[in-house]
């Protein structure tokens, strides 16, 4: 039988068997800096808002026509923010979540987050938080701050390096994005680098088309790192915030180690006026790219009127625990971090 063959797998154990570590060390790293393990529903109103991310519908099985009952998950985000409006303080989860995407090398339609949320806390605190728990766990199993992932040794000693995107397009690709802030300019930008843009880019996806094909593969290979502070237009759940020069950037930033993006983690925006605003303009995006070729998704109105009450000053990020696992257990495919993928 296939499944038997697959439980039985040696690769499969070895890896499940560095799963089982990590999930032991983690739940112990963050009991011991006083955070509250939690569970929240797993049938929710709304999954999330990303323009992008396809959702799995949930319908009722009775009667003649199927009824919505909700979404599965894209993340737990929403309700755990929630509990930091009831008074919460540090709270993490090692969540089920689902995302209806084609699978590959890094993608489940099924996998585990592990997000934690902090108030009172801004994101260079989560990066902290981070840092320590990724060297943590590799004392832990290896007995040292590094490890080996595909041939490539890779440090995850404190302190991890903080490289702003505004500074890697300009070094790695030679582009500013201050001055090129306008479709038509970041358009020249991508002819010059030999990317063909198409005529309905939008300027985020020319940022992507840069940022996929030339940036994001020449990230240190040796260590682990801090992707910070991306365009205004990316802030998604996160706060924007001014530099010297006038240019916003939100306080967000993305986890990378040895070429897989592990992480991303916001300062989270906690204004009730700006994020339904941001979750409209979302809609609207979706909807201008997909068509009906979606699921509808409502906004969350639980979780805005939980800001409406008041989210203290918070960060918060949602690390993909099946990749943590990939990186840790030195395996290149996704579908060997579970049991019966």
């Amino acid at each position: 039988m296939k499944w038997m063959q697959q439980v039985l797998d040696p690769r499969r154990i070895q890896a499940m068997k560095t799963r089982a570590k990590l999930e032991a060390e983690t739940h112990s790293f963050f009991n011991s800096r006083g955070f509250l393990a939690t569970r929240t529903p797993l049938v929710v109103p709304s999954p999330g808002m990303e323009p992008h991310i396809r959702p799995f519908r949930v319908t009722t099985a009775t009667g003649p026509e199927p009824e919505l009952a909700g979404f599965l998950p894209t993340s737990p985000e929403f309700a755990m923010k929630r509990l930091l409006v009831g008074g919460l303080e540090r709270v993490y989860q090692l969540s089920p979540a689902f995302r209806h995407e084609p699978r590959s090398t890094t993608h489940h339609r099924e996998f585990t987050m592990l997000e934690w949320y902090r108030a009172y806390a801004g994101y260079t605190d989560i990066m902290k938080d981070t840092e320590e728990l990724f060297s943590t766990l590799a004392l832990r199993l290896f007995g040292e701050a590094r490890l080996k992932f595909q041939g490539q040794n890779i440090s995850v000693a404190t302190p991890w390096p903080r490289l702003k995107v505004r500074d890697l397009f300009t070094s790695l690709a030679g582009v500013d994005l201050v001055k090129s802030s306008q479709t038509e300019d970041l358009a020249q930008e991508c002819l010059r680098l030999g990317l063909k843009p198409a005529p309905t880019d939008t300027w985020d996806d020319l940022y992507f088309r840069i940022w996929l094909n030339i940036v994001e593969p020449a990230l240190p290979a040796d260590r682990a790192v801090f992707v910070v502070d991306y365009p205004a237009s990316q802030s998604a759940l996160a706060v924007v915030a001014a530099d010297p020069d006038g240019s916003h950037w939100a306080r967000r930033f993305e986890v990378y180690a040895g070429g897989l993006e592990l992480g991303n983690a916001f300062e989270e925006l906690t204004d009730p006026v700006e994020q339904r605003t941001r979750f409209a303009e979302d809609m609207e995006l979706r909807a201008r790219v997909y068509g009906n070729d979606f699921p509808a998704t409502p906004m969350d109105e639980e979780f805005l009127g939980a800001l409406e009450e008041g989210l203290p000053p918070s960060g918060g990020i949602a690390v993909g625990f099946d990749r943590l696992v990939m990186l840790f257990a030195d395996e290149p495919q996704i579908d060997y971090t579970f049991w019966l993928p």
